[in-house]
C-alpha cells in the first residue's frame, strides 16, 4: 500500500513543530528560571552592598535584627559568588536568544502547515525544499544549546506535559 508523500511530509512536519515549540517553552521556562536567581542575587548584593552598611549597621545594634542581617548578608555573599561562577546573566541572555529563535522558527512551521492545509495538492518539491530548510534551522538552533543544571528529566517531562495540554487545546480548537 503506498503511502501519499504529502502525508508523510504533514506528519514529519508535525514532529519538527512539537519538537520546536517543546524546546521553545524549555527556554522559556529556563529564562524564566536564571532570571530570579538573576533578580534575587542583584538585590540582595544591593541591600548588602557597601552603600547599605549603614543601615546594616543600624540594625547590627538590634537583637532582633541581627540575626536577619547576618543571613541576609551570608545569603547575598553566597548568591554573589555562585551568580559569578554560573555566570548567569550570560545563561539568560543565551535562553532568551533561543527562545528567539525557536518561536520564530515555530510560526514559520506553524505556517508551513497552515499552507498545507489550505492547498492540499501543493507542490511537494518546493514543499520539501521549505521543510528541509525548517529541518536545518531547527538543527542550527539545537547545536547552539548547552547543558543546563536546572533542565532536569522532571523538568523536561512537566514541559512536555505542559506542550501536550497546549496542543491538546489547539487541536480542540480547530487551529
Amino acid at each position: 500500500m503506498a503511502t501519499d508523500q504529502r502525508d508523510t511530509l504533514w506528519d514529519k512536519s508535525f514532529v519538527t513543530y512539537n519538537d520546536c515549540y517543546f524546546e521553545e517553552i524549555v527556554s522559556e521556562r529556563l529564562v524564566y528560571r536564571w532570571g530570579i536567581l538573576d533578580d534575587v542575587t542583584k538585590v540582595l548584593v544591593a541591600l548588602t552592598a557597601s552603600g547599605s552598611v549603614i543601615s546594616g549597621w543600624a540594625l547590627w545594634n538590634t537583637p532582633e535584627f541581627k540575626f536577619i542581617w547576618i543571613i541576609l548578608a551570608g545569603i547575598g555573599a553566597f548568591l554573589s559568588i555562585v551568580h559569578a561562577v554560573l555566570n548567569v546573566q550570560s545563561k539568560v541572555k543565551e535562553w532568551e536568544n533561543l527562545k528567539k529563535d525557536f518561536t520564530s522558527l515555530r510560526i514559520k512551521i506553524e505556517t508551513f502547515r497552515h499552507l498545507m492545509e489550505i492547498n492540499p495538492q501543493f507542490e511537494m518539491n518546493e514543499f520539501l525544499i521549505q521543510y528541509e530548510d525548517h529541518r536545518n534551522k531547527f538543527s542550527d538552533i539545537m547545536k547552539r544549546i548547552g547543558g543546563d543544571i536546572t533542565r532536569t528529566s522532571g523538568f523536561e517531562e512537566k514541559t512536555q506535559n505542559d506542550l501536550n495540554l497546549k496542543l491538546e487545546d489547539q487541536t480542540q480548537r480547530g487551529e
